[in-house]
This record gives structure tokens, sequence and C-alpha cells, in this order.
């Protein structure tokens, strides 16, 4: 595969739904060698729930599947806002079908067995726009962006600096912490991340609502430091634009921009 296509698809999340066992393993395994993330669902029921809780860019989908078709599941998505690009994958070749998901802006319909080679080639076209339309027409060809080897290097590098600040600053770092660099922005999941003083206070469930706001306060208050400790790692100015802390869940989610 070219590179300079591969490195596109590292900013994407793909949402995979597939009943088919098989199928849906063997996609996932080819896929997330090539995507940013790859999330799966076994059934529509899955895919709309992975919708409503993730910023999905890109949806594969079945079409034939129990309780709840491609279509439908399609149909609900858009009623609920999800307005990215649909391929639908089916071993059946029906018109009507086929003309029902151009009515719904399904850009592909792709007949099983697939032929991954076109897969990709849909996959990339789709990328590059949705990278346009997000960065003002401009698909940034830069290191920092599109080489998946050096994004996994400074996700892993992010996640350790944001790690040592929280325990610098709290003394409690995180028991984990994901990163995940999208185009223009970066996602940090800090899980079990309550010191024991409001690990204390939430025995109460009446006192969540006091811990989350205390530590969007400390983010707030601290927001500054927090963005000069991501950009010692990359190099560009970094924005804290979001802070959402759920103490219930011991966790914080945090969301960057950079130029």
């Amino acid at each position: 595969m070219n590179k300079s296509k591969d490195k596109v698809l590292n900013n994407m999340k793909i949402l995979l739904v597939e009943d088919d066992d098989f199928t849906r393993q063997q996609l996932e395994r080819f896929l997330r060698r090539r995507v940013g993330k790859i999330l799966t669902a076994t059934n529509g029921a899955q895919g709309l729930e992975i919708l409503k809780t993730d910023e999905i860019d890109i949806v594969i989908t079945d079409l034939k599947m129990p309780n709840m078709t491609g279509l439908e599941m399609i149909q609900i998505a858009r009623e609920n806002d999800y307005d990215g690009p649909v391929i639908i994958i089916s071993a059946l070749s029906d018109t009507d079908t086929i003309l029902k998901a151009v009515d719904m802006g399904i850009v592909k319909y792709i007949i099983k067995p697939i032929d991954t080679d076109e897969l990709v080639e849909i996959l990339v076209k789709l990328s590059k726009d949705i990278m346009k339309n997000k960065f003002n027409g401009i698909v940034i060809d830069d290191d920092l962006i599109v080489d998946k080897e050096r994004k996994v290097a400074l996700e892993r590098d992010i996640g350790r600096k944001i790690a040592h600040f929280l325990k610098s600053y709290t003394g409690k770092g995180p028991k984990n912490i994901q990163v995940f660099i999208q185009g223009n922005n970066i996602t940090v999941q800090a899980e079990e991340i309550l010191t024991l003083m409001e690990q204390n206070i939430v025995s109460n469930v009446r006192n969540y609502s006091i811990v989350d706001y205390n530590r969007r306060l400390f983010y707030s208050e601290n927001k500054r430091h927090l963005e000069q400790h991501i950009e010692d790692v990359i190099n560009h100015e970094v924005n804290l634009i979001e802070a959402n802390c759920n103490s219930s869940n011991n966790l914080d989610l945090l969301k960057f921009s950079f130029k």
C-alpha cells in the first residue's frame, strides 16, 4: 500500500458493524493496521450505542443483520445527528436496496467477498474529504499528523507527560491513560485519577458534583502548565478546549487542539 495513502487513514476513527464473527474479525485485523482507531459492534443496537459516545468518522456496516438491518441502524443514526459517511457491505446486490442506501447518503455499497484494495481506496478518499472539511480545505501533510509510528510515539509521550503532571500537582497519577491524536485534536482519557481525599468525599454519592467541579477548576487554574507539558512533546502551540470530569467513573476526559 502506498505510504501517502496510509498516512491520512491514521487520523480516522472507524466503526465496523458486522454480525458474522469471522468477517468482523478479519476486517478488524485488516483495518487495525491501517487506521487510527477501529471500534466494532456485532449488531445495530451496539453500533448505535458507540455512535452516541464516540466521535466516529466513518461507519462500515453489514446490510443483513438480526433484529436491525444496516440501513435501519443508519436511519436511526441520522436521526440522532450522525452525519458522517457510511459504507454498506452485503452479500446481496439488490437495486432497490442500493437506491435506498443512496437516499440515506450512504457513499458506497460493496458486495461481498470484499475487495480490500477497493475498500482502502474508498476509505482514503473519504478520509481526505473529512480532513479537508475539518481543517478549512487543507489536508495537513506533516509527520506530526500522518506518520503512524511517529503518531503512536507522540501519543505515548503525551500520556507520560500528563501522568507526570497529575502526579506532581495532585499527588495521584492515573492508573491508566489513553491518548488519541486525530487531525489537530488530542483526546486524553485518564482513569482512576481520584486522590484519597476525593475518594473519601465521593463515598457519599451526593458529593460527586463537588469533586467534579473542583477538578474542572484545577484544570482551569493550571491550564497553561498542562498545555506546556504537551507543547514540550509536539513543539506546537496547544490549547485545552474541554475538561470533562466524571468522579462517579473515576476518570477525566481532556480535549486539546493545536496549531
